[in-house]
């Protein structure tokens, strides 16, 4: 027998030890062993150590949970965690892991340890009674990539606190929720009335013009002016935040930013960054470039919210003051605040016209009080609001049925945590899962039944739920809600003065099954919005 020595180095991957592999230091092999028979035995050894390599990389890799973390589905796949359940639809996952595990359960996003809310009870626990613990953001590699966390949206800490507060501070000064933004509203309104009306009641698709429309509400607030529906700068605008809304679908481009150098773009992770860039460097740049020469130029520069933000810029350097309200993040805030204002409205209104042309009753029971209250010869106001119960009531059942943000925007934990008796660690991913309040059926009853008079109470008033939370809650609850409301009412009070919505001739119904993204949108379709005689 001949003894050979294979010698086996401390082996390492990524910087960690993974095996010695002491037990192989002595093999013994027959003298008799031919070349080839040594290739052999060589290539099996190789092979052995590939195997012995590829299954350390896969328990470093495999998720693990604590027994102090919430329950939650077991089999979770190296890199991946528990994607692969999660199915087309998450929200009907994340029913039946409700059902199964509680009102707290987790997960592994990739490698991302993701804890999910559900019920309105542990959500409120959570973001308004222990709001310090449950208001960062978590980190997303591929957003981060664009928005280095600046902003509203995403930042965290002490510069969310402060880009938000100024921001609020900046809005209210410009009116928001006030009549004199509502007088602005009502222009735009009187203007979207028209262009559907031109259409003559033949079939059409009114994303765009609604998206535009909408848009020209805080764009009045953001830059001082509206936009032409016509303005093709504007269309190609929104149709680059349209693709960007799309695209940022992909949770495994959002986790795992190194697919964006996958030949080809599969998740499209780099069409994501490349119009990121597009929106911010060639539209809002321009604009805020343009606010900021004209600020230099002396007092008569524009009203409008750039210019009171970069006030607030001069003002902190002139006090030499260290703050994170700054012309470089101001882009960003534009971006940001200019789809949290638009984007979220239009779809709801796209949605209302779905519903009703399911429910032509409820419609006309809207027209019927519009007719009581305003009549015909004037457009309503913020003024008759308190007298359209029915109206209000079915615009708060269309936004809860609609959930438009079912899974909310992530939140993440900047420190240990205890809710419910489970401990939440920090780094945490958390989602408040707003489908498991707007569509609870122990509080709604039969919440999958579009039916308003569920906010309506034997008194004939309106109903206000503690539960109906479709603006989230806590300190990270949409800064635009009022403005939203505002609009909803504004604009759904003069369609259906003017109109009555009815499917094309052809009978062809749009689907109530929406596209989950960003933000659930219905599918597209057409519809005939007819004169009232």
């Amino acid at each position: 027998m001949t003894n050979v020595k294979l010698f086996m180095s401390r082996l390492t991957f990524l910087g960690r030890e993974v095996t010695r592999f002491p037990s192989w230091e002595y093999l013994y092999v027959p003298q008799s062993l031919t070349d080839h028979d040594m290739t052999v035995f060589d290539l099996t050894a190789l092979l052995l150590t590939g195997v012995v390599l590829l299954l350390s990389l896969l328990l470093w890799l495999y998720p693990r949970r604590s027994s102090r973390l919430p329950p939650g589905p077991g089999f979770a796949l190296p890199l991946l965690g528990h994607l692969h359940l999660m199915g087309k639809d998450p929200r009907a996952t994340f029913r039946k892991w409700r059902r199964q595990y509680g009102d707290i359960f987790s997960l592994y996003m990739g490698r991302q340890l993701t804890v999910v809310l559900n019920g309105h009870k542990v959500i409120k626990e959570a973001l308004v009674k222990q709001a310090h613990a449950f208001s960062d953001r978590p980190v997303f590699p591929l957003n981060d990539l664009v928005s280095e966390k600046k902003g509203i949206v995403l930042a965290s800490g002490a510069e969310w606190k402060t880009v938000r507060k100024a921001c609020l501070e900046i809005l209210r000064d410009f009116g928001m929720g006030t009549n004199l933004l509502a007088q602005k509203i009502q222009e735009e309104v009187t203007e979207y009335i028209r262009t559907i009306a031109s259409k003559n009641g033949k079939p059409f698709d009114v994303t765009r013009l609604t998206q535009i429309s909408v848009s020209n509400n805080i764009c009045s607030i953001l830059f001082g002016k509206r936009f032409d529906y016509d303005d093709q700068e504007f269309k190609d605008f929104m149709k680059a935040i349209d693709t960007v809304v799309a695209n940022q679908d992909s949770s495994v481009g959002a986790l795992f930013p190194f697919v964006r150098h996958i030949p080809g773009d599969p998740f499209k992770a780099r069409k994501t960054i490349c119009d990121y860039r597009v929106l911010l460097d060639t539209f809002i740049q321009p604009i805020v470039t343009r606010h900021i020469q004209e600020l230099d130029g002396g007092p008569n520069s524009p009203d409008d919210f750039i210019t009171a933000y970069l006030r607030r810029v001069r003002q902190d350097e002139a006090d030499q003051k260290v703050s994170y309200i700054t012309e470089t993040g101001l882009p960003l805030v534009i971006f940001q605040l200019f789809g949290a204002g638009s984007e979220t409205t239009a779809t709801t209104l796209r949605w209302a016209v779905v519903y009703f042309l399911y429910h032509p009753g409820v419609q006309e029971k809207c027209h019927q009080e519009i007719m009581e209250v305003i009549g015909v010869d004037r457009s309503p106001t913020m003024q008759d609001r308190p007298e359209m119960t029915y109206l209000e009531a079915t615009t708060t059942e269309i936004l809860r049925i609609a959930n438009i943000a079912p899974l909310n925007i992530p939140h993440a934990t900047p420190c240990d945590v205890r809710i419910s008796g489970w401990t939440i660690p920090k780094g945490t991913m958390v989602i408040p899962n707003l489908d498991s309040v707007l569509y609870d059926p122990v509080v709604w009853g039969d919440p999958d039944t579009f039916r308003p008079e569920r906010f309506i109470g034997p008194d004939g008033k309106l109903i206000r739920y503690e539960e109906f939370i479709p603006f989230s809650t806590g300190r990270r609850a949409c800064l635009g809600e009022s403005l939203a409301r505002m609009e909803l009412f504004l604009y759904l009070a003069a369609m259906i003065q003017h109109f009555r919505f009815l499917p094309p001739e052809d009978g062809q119904m749009p689907s109530l099954e929406g596209i989950l993204g960003v933000i659930c949108s219905p599918k597209p379709f057409t519809f005939r919005a007819v004169p009232r005689l």
